[in-house]
């Protein structure tokens, strides 16, 4: 390529007029020739069509619904009435569907309806940086996978919040972008939506005013006094849990986290994850392009399409160097990270029509397996943990507790007992007990007498932690007092699975 036609292709694809009017006015996203309309029209389709084969919301969704229902009848934004503890990751988020509630919507619908306009947000403010910033065939690029790509289908049915910390970067950096009198406000909120979200923030205040930098600053230490003042501190319960139970053992045991990026398989599989495997095919194209976009940024470091993709990496990289355990919702921040630059790169690598149409293609094609993951998942959860719901719900009484590591669903149903979580999301003192190491589950029955329990098979063979590294028993005298003080409700047969829920009632004082 020669000088001029580089300097032509990595020029800003941007009139002056359209510039000034945002993402180039009414006729520009109505134009069917444009990346906006189709590709947004074709995102409205792809998640109702996910939503509508998803039966149940993320198992992890139900913990912040909680928190929501309690807020909206009368008990305050709390898990169990007169404990304030943070056991949800976005406050925002959680005031959102307490929203809803008070209006009366059913919150599934509420949810997903919001992730489903916040994912329109996120495309057009994405597009509109990508074609001001990069190029027209960038911004279709980044467009049509974020419309057809099934993860993000798969993320908008769960009910959480992920999706709306990615329009909040987007939206954030557009904002800035344009210079526009709300950027201060979004910024702050930015810092707010998740722990991450700070991260973010603080990238994408570099490139912002003072006066935006002070709002937002303002914003956020607002917000921390009052989350600390409710719940004793700013930072949630559930960082603080997972911190100790699943621990944060560095970028060594961090694959999960960047094995998917590179057309290499590390080991006999093509990634540790779904999502990885799912995403491994495209990496062939997709890598250079990504390499080549970073490229291509690091010449264009004032604009705002840079800061918002690495406020993006900004919090991968925290990822991997933490070592933090893989929720399949976290991901959605480093794949459009990685999206992001190779819809900058994919142009300046790729000529002719035909490798796009094969791409389009290979992205279409994920619909007709990768659905299933996320059908799948959401029936196994909904089935397994709300038939436990429903028998714990039927025959437990207001005001007994229950010790169990799955709290979202079997929680959200029986609003009226007090929850005792195996991980301390919600019960900083299974947490606090955690830290000091084996024997934790005895020692949490012999202090707090749930008078429920719902464990795995396998925990009832084997005695072994669902979750973490710490033995929950400190010798088999102890598991056999667990036995002996709580009777099996259900009945576990020996070819049940380990991961089979069985329900136990404590017959002791």
């Amino acid at each position: 390529m020669s000088a001029t036609a580089r300097t032509r292709a990595e020029r800003p694809n941007t009139t002056r007029s359209e510039a000034a009017v945002g993402f180039g006015g009414a006729l520009t996203l109505l134009d069917p020739r444009g990346p906006y309309l189709v590709p947004a029209l074709s995102l409205i389709a792809c998640r109702m069509v996910m939503a509508s084969q998803v039966a149940f919301l993320s198992e992890d969704a139900f913990i912040t619904l909680r928190y929501a229902w309690n807020w909206v009848h009368g008990a305050g934004p709390v898990y169990n009435a007169g404990e304030h503890v943070m056991g949800f990751t976005s406050a925002p988020w959680m005031a959102w569907l307490a929203l809803g509630l008070k209006l009366g919507q059913d919150p599934s619908a509420w949810a997903r309806f919001s992730l489903l306009a916040a994912d329109l947000v996120t495309l057009l403010a994405f597009t509109s940086l990508l074609q001001r910033h990069a190029s027209r065939a960038s911004a279709w690029c980044f467009a049509l996978f974020f419309a057809f790509w099934p993860y993000y289908s798969g993320l908008a049915a769960t009910g959480l919040e992920t999706g709306v910390l990615v329009m909040g970067i987007a939206l954030t950096a557009w904002l800035v972008d344009r210079r526009a009198s709300a950027a201060g406000v979004a910024l702050g909120m930015l810092a707010l939506l998740r722990p991450e979200g700070v991260i973010a923030a603080l990238v994408i205040a570099l490139w912002a005013s003072w006066r935006n930098r002070a709002i937002a600053a303002a914003i956020l230490v607002a917000g921390a006094i009052v989350l600390g003042a409710y719940y004793g501190s700013p930072i949630p319960q559930s960082v603080v849990a997972k911190q100790v139970v699943y621990g944060t053992p560095g970028p060594l045991h961090a694959k999960q986290w960047w094995d998917w990026a590179f057309p290499f398989p590390l080991s006999n599989q093509l990634s540790e994850t779904s999502e990885g495997s799912n995403f491994f095919l495209l990496a062939v194209l997709v890598t250079p392009a990504a390499l080549a976009g970073a490229h291509a940024l690091w010449g264009r470091k004032r604009t705002l399409l840079t800061a918002a993709a690495l406020a993006a990496c900004a919090i991968w990289l925290a990822n991997i160097v933490a070592g933090t355990s893989y929720f399949f919702w976290y991901f959605a921040v480093p794949l459009t990270a990685w999206i992001l630059l190779a819809s900058v790169g994919m142009p300046l690598i790729v000529r002719g029509r035909w490798i796009y149409a094969g791409l389009l293609l290979a992205v279409l094609g994920h619909w007709t397996f990768e659905g299933n993951l996320y059908r799948g998942r959401a029936a196994t959860e909904g089935q397994s943990f709300g038939g436990v719901a429903q028998a714990i719900s039927e025959r437990a009484k207001p005001g007994q507790s229950i010790f169990l590591e799955p709290i979202g669903t079997i929680g959200y149903a029986c609003t009226n007992l007090r929850i005792l979580d195996e991980v301390g999301l919600v019960s900083p003192v299974v947490s606090r007990r955690r830290a000091k190491g084996e024997g934790w589950y005895a020692d949490i029955l012999d202090t707090q007498k749930p008078t429920w329990l719902v464990v795995r098979a396998g925990f009832l063979r084997n005695g072994n932690a669902f979750v973490g590294t710490s033995a929950p028993f400190r010798n088999e005298a102890e598991r056999a007092r667990m036995r002996t003080d709580y009777q099996l409700v259900t009945q576990m047969s020996e070819t049940s699975s380990d991961q089979t829920l069985e329900i136990l009632y404590r017959l002791a004082p």
